[in-house]
């Protein structure tokens, strides 16, 4: 039986962004003088809410010249992500930082999702904007990849350029300029996704100032924050969750089936489910997520039998999941989890 010890938001926690990457912003814009002009005092050590960080981003935006949302991103620092900048800085290579990056990321904000794929000598970093119908969306994103560029050369010690750069939005012609400057990347805009593409020979650089023997430290302060930042669901939720984790490997599990074992109709099952702030689909891919990477971490199961025992008919379905959620291939995830092991 497939372990049932997994777990769930039921009701996510307000959208947020940790003080120290508020701070930045803030000391970002008295570094052009427009600090003044910002009718909010300056961040304190309480998390900001997302809608006051980007009324913060827009009334920057109308003070500062072309490019403040690069500017913005070329600013920070390690601290700027807290413990997971932290954590970053003790990762060996860049490619483990990035890992780190993507599994950390809600402890940082709660603005939008990093992904990332390879595809033969090449990767994308994708990132999706969670506040894309805002007025300060686009410097949001212009922001967010200029502070991964910063991030990584600072991790790695030299310079990193040459690499191509796509944003969704569209840009002024000072802007676009400023940016591809900057950046020293070729810039593409009105793009489908933003993201970054570069050679996934960057993934090996090493961290010099890295520290293997802190990092396992590290790391579990950051699944403690995590935990606490998601707790551990119980109620409906927990007993959906075992109803999919026995019901896996035998088929589609649906939620008339699911309804069945908890001895509801579907409609209540539906509204249950809607009053715990969770959806089952949802749910459902939750619970593969966490099982896959527990199957691949702990056993030598081949991995179209994993898909197959987390309900997927089709190994290139269950990769293309697998993919969506860890932003890398089960076998690669595999590699990386018992070569860290």
């Amino acid at each position: 039986m497939p372990p049932t010890d997994c777990s769930i938001t039921p009701k996510a926690p307000p959208p947020r962004v940790v003080a120290p990457y508020a701070r930045t912003l803030w000391d970002a814009a008295r570094a052009e003088g427009v600090a003044h002009t910002l009718g909010c005092e300056a961040p304190g050590e309480e998390d900001m809410p997302v809608a006051a960080y980007l009324a913060l981003l827009q009334e920057a935006l109308v003070h500062a010249g072309p490019g403040f949302g690069w500017r913005l991103g070329q600013s920070v620092k390690p601290t700027t992500y807290g413990v997971n900048g932290i954590l970053l800085l003790a990762c060996p290579t860049l490619g483990e930082a990035l890992q780190q990056v993507l599994r950390f990321e809600s402890l940082v904000h709660d603005l939008g999702r990093s992904s990332f794929t390879q595809q033969g000598d090449t990767v994308e970093y994708a990132w999706r904007n969670d506040c894309a119908g805002h007025p300060a969306a686009d410097a949001l994103a212009e922001s967010v990849f200029a502070g991964i560029q910063t991030c990584a050369q600072w991790l790695v010690g030299q310079p990193i350029a040459g690499f191509e750069l796509e944003f969704a939005h569209h840009r002024d012609e000072a802007t676009a300029q400023a940016i591809a400057q900057a950046s020293g990347a070729r810039v593409r805009w009105g793009c489908a996704a933003h993201r970054a593409v570069f050679p996934a020979a960057l993934l090996g650089w090493p961290i010099p100032q890295a520290n293997k023997a802190l990092l396992p430290l590290l790391q579990r302060h950051a699944d403690e924050l995590l935990q606490a930042r998601h707790p551990r669901e119980g109620g409906i939720v927990a007993q959906v969750r075992q109803s999919i984790s026995n019901r896996l490997g035998q088929g589609a599990v649906k939620l008339a089936d699911v309804a069945d074992d908890l001895h509801l109709s579907t409609r209540t099952l539906q509204r249950r489910l809607l009053d715990a702030g969770v959806a089952y689909q949802a749910l459902l891919d939750a619970t593969r997520h966490e099982l896959a990477c527990h199957y691949l971490a702990t056993s030598a199961m081949p991995i179209a039998e994993v898909g197959y025992l987390l309900g997927y008919q089709e190994p290139t379905a269950f990769h293309h999941a697998f993919k969506q959620w860890q932003g890398q291939g089960p076998g690669q995830y595999r590699a990386q989890t018992r070569a860290s092991g």
